[in-house]
């Protein structure tokens, strides 16, 4: 929560309103007191990056794995007092299909809304619950990889406070600059080039011996590093990506 990636998941949104053909759609995540919206297209009548869990609709699909299907908000006991139905945006139509990990704890929702009342075709809800499970897919994943960068961070972090306490963060962000192929800052790494961590020559700064024992033993070698790709990708529709599933 709280990290803007609608560049990432902005794709489930469009591919949600393509299957259920729903002018709205949105995905997010809930704790006890938010929701947080990992992307959205409220047709321009919403702007929000996260809304109370009490004023949600999803608080009530949480409750369940699978999907919540309501063809009318106005007719339903609980949601038809909503202020997304009794007011503007006015939603009708509201389908929420749950992001259950695989131990079953449920992250958040993925959703799709119209302004009249509609039904789902079975076909339809199935491929939304392999689209939501795709997604929930993708967060954990993420969610793994950030608690394994955490935890390498904080071995590395402590092995320079134990051997060298007054490191300065710029040089540490150097270090694992040298250590990952990207531009360093020479000024940086000369202390770690009196600790015989970095050899400073006329050519590119390198690590010694000892600096690429440092980064083994930590799991920083270039190739755990993800970069993201410089070279410019050909667009593809939605309509062009689903025919290449198929």
């Amino acid at each position: 929560m709280d990290v803007h990636q609608e560049d990432r998941y902005g794709l489930y949104v469009d591919l949600a309103k393509l299957i259920t053909d729903c002018p709205v759609a949105y995905t997010g995540l809930l704790d006890d007191n938010r929701q947080f919206f990992l992307a959205k297209d409220f047709n321009g009548l919403l702007d929000a990056d996260e809304v109370p869990r009490h004023l949600t609709l999803c608080q009530y699909a949480l409750g369940s794995t699978q999907p919540m299907i309501v063809p009318d908000l106005r007719e339903h006991p609980k949601l038809k007092h909503n202020p997304l139905v009794t007011a503007s945006p006015n939603w009708v139509f509201w389908g929420a299909y749950p992001l259950v990990t695989q131990d079953g704890l449920v992250l958040g929702t993925l959703c799709t809304v119209d302004y009249k009342p509609r039904s789902m075709e079975p076909f339809q809800i199935e491929q939304m619950q392999a689209l939501a499970n795709n997604l929930t897919l993708l967060v954990t994943l993420q969610m793994e990889e950030r608690d394994a960068v955490t935890e390498r961070m904080a071995k590395l972090a402590a092995y320079f406070h134990r051997n060298h306490p007054d490191l300065r963060p710029s040089e540490l962000e150097n270090f694992l600059n040298l250590c990952s192929g990207q531009p360093v800052n020479r000024q940086e790494l000369e202390r770690l080039a009196q600790w015989g961590i970095v050899a400073l020559n006329n050519n590119a700064p390198d690590l010694t011996a000892k600096g690429r024992e440092i980064q083994a033993e930590h799991g920083l070698h270039a190739a755990t590093f993800r970069r993201q790709a410089l070279a410019q990708r050909t667009a593809v529709d939605i309509e062009d990506l689903f025919a290449m599933i198929d």
